[in-house]
């Protein structure tokens, strides 16, 4: 798995409703997390909400999540209908991305510098690390960092294995 330093590898994705987004498009903007989910994984469930807050907060000032799902292109767009989420999916349905970025298990998060380095990785659902996320995402964007994952969300969670890999 890709962990801090790394250099994040260039990507050319489809989104669900049926535009291109590649990583220097991103980066352009500003900093941005990618979040590999699955559907089937019950602890990402946890997840989009604590999601959808940061891609909330940090719109403002450039940061960015984009949601990688590694689920088939319809029940992509049937989970964004169903949850409401506003943060943009990504579909990764062959994990040709999840395999160049590494993770083992679904949720996975890596903040991704605007020089394209990877400055956090994470899998699996814990508080304290989408804690970080945000602060790590406030930290290069200049806005106050928002505590994400508070007392209502579990404390640690493991993520779920990713099948096909």
């Amino acid at each position: 798995m890709l962990t801090a330093g790394a250099q994040a590898p260039e990507f050319d994705l489809a989104d669900i409703e049926g535009g291109r987004r590649t990583l220097s498009e991103a980066l352009q903007t500003g900093p941005l997390i990618l979040a590999f989910f699955a559907l089937d994984c019950q602890t990402c469930e946890i997840s989009y909400l604590h999601w959808d807050r940061i891609h909330v907060h940090y719109a403002e000032a450039g940061g960015q999540l984009w949601a990688i799902s590694l689920d088939t292109p319809e029940d992509a767009r049937a989970f964004v209908e169903r949850s409401g989420v506003e943060f943009p999916v990504l579909l990764d349905e062959d994990l040709e991305l999840v395999r160049r970025f590494g993770p083992v298990s679904t949720p996975a998060m890596f903040l991704v510098a605007r020089d394209g380095s990877i400055a956090a990785s994470h899998e699996g659902f814990e508080r304290a690390a989408l804690n970080q996320m945000s602060a790590g995402l406030a930290e290069h964007t200049g806005l106050p960092p928002v505590e994400i994952a508070a007392g209502e969300a579990p404390e640690l969670r493991p993520g779920c294995t990713i099948h096909g890999l």
